[in-house]
């Protein structure tokens, strides 16, 4: 546990700049979003929740790339391995740390935009994310010897990953008169199922990237 710990104090404060970066990019892209449908209000209103939700998955899946690639290149991934940290709290460590520094804050900047008025909303993009960042976890540590750059390939892996949860968030959106509870269990048990796979899977990648 401390080790865990000490993980995830590491890697919340670090790369401070990239998580700037990824942010002034999601507010970006609203803003040119909003420029473009300023002649039409009521349907920016009505496109807003889809727009938020859409664009927070999609900086999150671009930024899944970066997940283990510095340690795996500086060696830092075989350091904690040989100091005895097994590779399942590390995978866990990284991609809690990950989503800690990316998602709340666009939970946040999301919530600021739509004015905190849709509650549904900031649960769908904060588990999605989630979903979105434990999965997308196994392709990151797949793609770690691939010379090619893969943040453009891992947006295109993910997509199909975060379909269900997308349509289940978007349901809780539209329809104001469901229960919410019943959204809620149901997003709870998608996180937890990609939790499962994402601790089986991820480790194992990662063997196979230092062999």
């Amino acid at each position: 546990m401390n080790k865990l710990i000490q993980q995830m104090r590491q890697d919340l404060f670090s790369s401070a700049q990239y998580v700037i970066h990824v942010l002034i990019v999601f507010l970006s892209l609203v803003v040119a979003f909003g420029i473009l449908s300023s002649s039409r209000p009521a349907l920016w209103q009505a496109f807003l929740p889809t727009l938020l939700l859409g664009l927070s998955y999609g900086v999150m899946s671009l930024s899944l790339d970066q997940l283990f690639r510095e340690d795996w290149e500086d060696g830092t991934l075989e350091w904690r391995i040989s100091e005895g940290m097994s590779l399942e709290i590390y995978v866990f460590a990284k991609i809690m740390t990950h989503w800690l520094r990316l998602s709340l804050p666009l939970t946040g900047i999301v919530g600021i935009i739509s004015g905190f008025s849709s509650f549904p909303l900031l649960i769908g993009v904060a588990t999605s994310t989630l979903v979105l960042t434990f999965l997308g976890a196994i392709g990151s540590a797949l793609c770690l010897t691939v010379k090619a750059h893969t943040s453009f390939l891992l947006p295109l892996l993910t997509l199909p990953i975060g379909i269900p949860m997308i349509i289940v968030s978007m349901g809780a959106i539209s329809d104001p008169t469901a229960t919410t509870l019943s959204y809620i269990a149901l997003q709870g048990g998608l996180s937890l199922m990609a939790i499962a796979l994402s601790m089986i899977a991820a480790p194992f990648a990662l063997k196979l990237a230092l062999r």
